[in-house]
């Protein structure tokens, strides 16, 4: 038999939980138990590096790694204003059609000024 344990959590975090788990096609108590065996995995790989005396070096790595992933996920303001445009289509149904037509034009008309920013930075370099 298994046991219920109960969280306390704000709504936000709830939510988020929730989106996360949903991403992974996860229900939220397999997300929460195994986000908590991650941890815990973590936390005895921490205690056996500094048993063994490595903690230093995979420190390092840590903060290397770190770092590429941080340089890999940084997007530039055009990709950036892309996905804008994908995100206001695909909730696009929320809103009455002239709105989303103004939101539409006006976002059509911001890409096309950031394309030519682009073009011109390009020709710069």
């Amino acid at each position: 038999m298994s046991d219920v344990i109960s969280l306390r959590l704000s709504e936000e975090e709830r939510d988020q939980i929730v989106r996360q788990a949903r991403k992974v096609d996860e229900g939220l108590s397999e997300y929460i138990l195994k986000a908590t065996e991650q941890r815990i995995a973590r936390e005895l790989q921490d205690q056996r590096a500094t048993e063994l005396g490595v903690q230093p070096e995979l420190e390092q790595i840590a903060e290397s790694v770190t770092e590429e992933v941080s340089k890999a996920a940084d997007i530039e303001t055009t990709e950036e204003l892309a996905y804008e445009v994908a995100l206001w289509d695909l909730v696009s149904t929320d809103y009455p059609s002239e709105e989303r037509a103004i939101a539409m034009e006006e976002a059509a008309d911001k890409l096309q000024e950031e394309v030519a920013n682009v073009r011109n930075k390009e020709g710069q370099e």
